[in-house]
């Protein structure tokens, strides 16, 4: 076993994967659908560098559909067998917990006092083919999942085995299955069980020899959202770096901090991408393992095999999808923390600073609240999206759950005037029916 290359997580999971329509039947591929892709915020994988020389790639999928409905394709560079295949039992978890440990977070300057401080808690068709042509290098169930290993010379006969095998390979997907066929790569291809639902679908571990990890953008293109971030972790000996992308940095300078409390962090991510045609990756966090108190049992197992740990993002739409991302290491680079402390920061970060049109507001209690505060970004969702990311102490600002604290507090106003009202207007009749009852008995 050479080198997989991993369309990551939903990339072939569930974006290609998309959701399909009450009335449709057939399987549907993991590479794409002809339906609407499934909305999604990002992909994930976590690779590890093991000491044996291979790689492993845990890889969220995501699916929104029926269960039979439900197949996905992985293209593999060399076959590999059922013990290479694995369903982590914490892998959903993982995620979470990894995701909320290493997400960005700001610690912006003080709000200037004359801003005003708003409180927000296609190709041609194939011509059909014989599938004898088609090897099975593996078979199995491993979790809620079957899974087969195939490969073939001819990429009509592999299309021809998985239609038979209930895989759903729609015509957009030919021409791509083309490609890596004529690389000679095979191909993991993975349904639910019989017995197994929707929401049984957990992360797949693949392990396989190969000194860097690489991710096929390329299959992604046909079905992906525009605007995608991927975002990978690397657990090794030291701090991984895209090699065939560009390592972009996200100027301080263009960074802006909203009032109430967002930032435009995620959407810099993807103008920046775009000045080199989307094939670039920011490094959001890089250090030690040890830096980190994992509670959950496989990311405490990865902390103790592997000493560093690295987080990359972009945000890629499917025309830039042309050049699959390849990763490598850099014993040399220092450590990126992934709290930024702009609290000293002497230039306008704040959008209120450069709006000639805004108007500040005249009040004691606005002035008061200027304070600085630890603004906590997942690397998903717009500038201003609520996300559970990392607790913060008394008196920080969460700028993703701002705006969505500001109409749920005011909901919960109105509840409590209601409730209020209820109680009274219960108490009234209470009171009103014992009085009844002793006027009856007298």
């Amino acid at each position: 076993m050479k080198r997989i290359v991993l369309l990551g997580l939903t990339i072939l999971g569930a974006v290609f994967l998309a959701g399909l329509a009450a009335d449709s039947a057939a399987a549907c591929g993991g590479l794409f659908c002809q339906n609407s892709p499934v909305d999604q915020n990002a992909e994930r994988i976590i690779f590890t560098q093991n000491e044996d020389g291979s790689v492993s790639a845990i890889i969220q999928i995501q699916y929104t559909g029926f269960a039979e409905d439900f197949s996905w394709i992985l293209p593999l560079s060399t076959p590999i067998t059922a013990e290479d295949i694995e369903v982590p039992e914490t892998g959903m978890t993982a995620f979470t917990e990894l995701e909320q440990m290493t997400n960005v977070r700001f610690i912006p300057p003080p709000i200037p006092e004359d801003c005003i401080m708003v409180e927000f808690e296609l190709a041609e068709e194939a011509v059909p083919a014989e599938a004898g042509g088609v090897e099975v290098f593996a078979s199995g169930e491993v979790g809620p999942f079957g899974f087969d290993v195939i490969g073939s010379e001819d990429p009509n006969a592999l299309i021809v085995w998985l239609r038979d095998n209930n895989y759903r390979v729609e015509e957009q997907m030919e021409p791509l299955i083309n490609v890596y066929v004529e690389e000679q790569f095979v191909f993991l291809a993975m349904r639910l069980l019989p017995d197994q639902g929707t929401q049984d679908i957990m992360p797949v571990k693949v392990t396989y020899d190969s000194p860097e990890p690489m991710i096929p953008l390329r299959l992604t293109a046909v079905a992906a959202n525009p605007d995608m971030a991927v975002l990978t972790w690397f657990f090794a000996n030291e701090q991984a770096v895209p090699a065939n992308y560009t390592h972009m940095q996200i100027p301080t300078d263009d960074l802006r901090f909203f009032i109430w409390g967002g930032n435009n962090y995620r959407s810099l991510i993807g103008t920046t991408a775009d000045r080199f045609n989307g094939q670039a990756f920011v490094t959001e966090f890089a250090g030690p393992t040890n830096n980190f108190a994992f509670t959950d049992p496989l990311l405490v197992e990865l902390a103790t095999k592997h000493p560093y740990l690295t987080r990359l993002n972009t945000v890629i739409s499917p025309e830039e999808m042309t050049l699959d991302p390849v990763f490598g290491y850099d014993p040399n680079r220092v450590d990126v923390s992934n709290v930024r402390d702009l609290s000293e920061y002497d230039k306008d970060l704040y959008e209120c600073d450069r709006d000639p049109n805004f108007q500040p507001v005249d009040s004691e209690s606005n002035a008061e609240e200027s304070g600085g505060g630890i603004i906590n970004i997942p690397f998903f969702g717009s500038d201003s999206d609520s996300s559970s990311g990392n607790d913060n102490s008394a008196g920080t600002v969460d700028s993703n759950n701002t705006e969505s604290s500001s109409s749920g507090g005011f909901r919960n106003a109105i509840l409590i005037v209601v409730l209020i009202g209820f109680v009274a207007g219960a108490l009234v009749v209470i009171l009103a029916g014992i009085l009844m009852i002793r006027r009856s008995s007298k």
